[in-house]
């Protein structure tokens, strides 16, 4: 063969190879395809890296992975793109040039000298977990496309995110795919077994984990209680009301109050069956918490209508902070009520609990400030024989504490202008901690929405003693696109990090109940379609088995601290080693 046709032929292989790559990695998660997941976690990014080899200075190396990444991003996050508003495509670019940049730096590193050492191969598959780590610091974080998600397709691979969360997959994906660069280098049976050892390793722990509970179970069932958590997600599938003009505030008011109407009704079928709690999604209606915006007569009328005459022994008492009465022109007075006496009337109705999201707010010496919040109702009890009334219980609040840079605060001031075009005029702030709900069957941590995407802030509900998560949730400003199943991804992995069934309750979005190993128990909807925009709602048990892991015990400290350790003795090694 002659030089002219080897250097072609090594250039289409090189294109190959990268397009190759590139379909299997763009693709390799479980929302697009789990056999792609699968090859991505086996030698999807090795395919690339390969490639890169060929190149003897770092730019070209750093050019070539960052464009090559920033193509895959723009497939993984193209879900981006289903939001109605322009603003988002700078948004869709800028993030995946960020990552792209990422692996770029890892990418440069990529040389025939360092694969040839184990060190240096866990070097850099720590460097990439240390960038991953370091975009949940980038305005409110950016917590998705960990390369760890290509190991949550599989059950038995799940299982090991209970060691050492996501980060620890991103970690195993990127170094099980260099091991396989440097089996191609070396072409020695050892360095063949040692990448196939580390690619099954993930599988085998998974089975050997699940294998152990599952004899577990039977011994770990307390005496005397329901192995069950009973609860109704509702799954309304509001549209988002910014995006209608109503024309004045009469004909907005009496949407909404359909909206309740339609949540009494999806309800309906549950009247007279037992659960421990109801959910209803984040953001549920307008109006925040407390504005009197409902004409008292009109809950009245929804709820004889819907559950008839007897259910308007179960409304709240007209009384703050839950109902006033105000004047009328030219006289006599109206009694009014808020979302809180709706919730609280489902709540007495219903004999449950619910939890829900709405927006709230509270004057503070800083003047009044707003927020994202998660309401948990108790039932009021019974009107007694003497007829009187036990007082109107305020509910617990969970304030969201990772907010949507511009939809739900703005970010800079330069922001506020191209915010204001689209309707957004403020801030809501952020909560400060983590909140667990003593409910009545189990105590209960709540997360809001984006939140369930973060290890770390779902591991501290864990920690202050929640034997089961909710997580409410609104995807509908990215509809018919990949996000609400990346979404029930994130929420599977958090069942496995912390060994705790998970909830959710979506207004669009996967509506469903986890095992505290990842797996479906049920969800609303038998197709892709149907999960996300079905309004209805389903009444779920999940087992209530629940076990400590290594992560919940030390969360992200341990391949945090690892992949530093390893990181600081590579550099060491290249830049301070002395020369022979």
């Amino acid at each position: 063969m002659t030089l002219h046709a080897l250097l072609q032929f090594t250039n289409l292989w090189r294109c190959l190879g990268t397009i190759l790559s590139f379909l299997i990695v763009a693709f390799g998660q479980p929302a697009w395809s789990h056999l792609a997941a699968t090859l991505a976690a086996l030698f999807g990014y090795a395919l690339i890296g390969i490639v890169l080899l060929d190149e003897p200075k770092p730019l070209n190396r750093f050019l070539i992975a960052g464009i090559w990444y920033t193509a895959v991003q723009l497939v993984q996050l193209s879900w981006f793109i289903a939001h109605p508003y322009a603003y988002i495509y700078i948004v869709y670019v800028g993030m995946s040039l960020i990552l792209g940049i990422q692996f770029g730096i890892v990418g440069s590193l990529m040389t025939r000298r360092r694969l040839d050492s184990i060190a240096s191969v866990v070097a850099l598959a720590s460097l990439w977990v240390i960038l991953e780590w370091g975009r949940l610091f980038i305005l409110s974080g950016f917590s998705w496309n960990p390369s760890g998600l290509a190991l949550t397709g599989n059950l038995f691979s799940l299982q090991m995110a209970s060691l050492m969360g996501i980060f620890g997959l991103s970690f195993w994906v990127l170094f099980v795919n260099l091991l396989a660069m440097r089996a191609w280098l070396r072409k020695k049976i050892l360095a063949s077994c040692l990448w196939m050892a580390a690619a099954l390793f993930p599988y085998l722990y998974g089975y050997v984990h699940l294998g152990i509970h599952e004899s577990w179970l039977p011994q770990n069932q307390e005496e005397g209680k329901n192995p069950y958590f009973t609860a109704v997600l509702v799954q309304p599938a509001f549209p988002a009301e910014e995006a209608f003009d109503f024309g004045d505030t009469k004909n907005y008011v009496a949407f909404v109050t359909r909206e309740w109407r339609h949540v009494l009704n999806i309800t309906k079928k549950h009247v007279g069956q037992h659960f421990d709690v109801m959910a209803l999604p984040e953001f549920l209606v307008p109006f925040g918490t407390y504005t009197f915006v409902y004409p008292y007569e009109t809950v009245v009328k929804a709820f004889e209508e819907i559950f008839g005459k007897s259910s308007l022994a179960f409304l709240p008492p007209l009384d703050l902070p839950l109902a006033a009465e105000f004047p009328l022109e030219p006289k006599g007075t109206r009694w009014m009520v808020n979302n809180a006496f709706w919730v609280q009337a489902i709540s007495n109705y219903y004999n449950s609990e619910v939890i829900v999201g709405l927006e709230d707010a509270e004057d503070t010496p800083n003047g009044r400030e707003f927020y994202s919040a998660a309401l948990f109702f108790r039932p009021q009890s019974r009107l007694t024989a003497a007829g009187d009334e036990v007082k109107f219980l305020k509910p617990e609040r969970y304030v969201k504490r990772v907010l949507v840079p511009m939809g739900e605060y703005i970010p800079f001031a330069f922001c506020r202008e191209l915010a204001a075009r689209y309707g957004i005029t403020g801030s809501f702030t952020s909560g400060q901690e983590a909140k667990v709900i003593p409910g009545n069957a189990h105590p209960l941590g709540v997360c809001i929405c984006y939140e369930e995407t973060f290890g770390n802030l779902t591991r501290e509900s864990r920690q202050r003693g929640a034997n089961l998560l909710i997580n409410i949730t609104s995807d509908a400003w990215f509809p018919n696109s990949r996000l609400p199943q990346q979404h029930f991804d994130h929420a599977r992995l958090r069942s496995v990090e912390n060994g705790i069934p998970l909830l959710r309750a979506c207004n669009t979005g996967i509506t469903g109940a986890l095992d505290s190993f990842g797996r479906l128990v049920e969800k609303l909807g038998n197709t892709p379609h149907e999960s996300e925009n079905l309004s209805d709602s389903i009444r779920v048990q999940v087992p209530t088995y629940h076990y400590n892991t290594l992560y919940s015990l030390f969360g992200d400290k341990l391949i945090l601290g690892f992949s530093f350790i390893a990181l600081l003795s590579f550099c060491f090694s290249e830049f301070f080693k002395p020369k022979s």
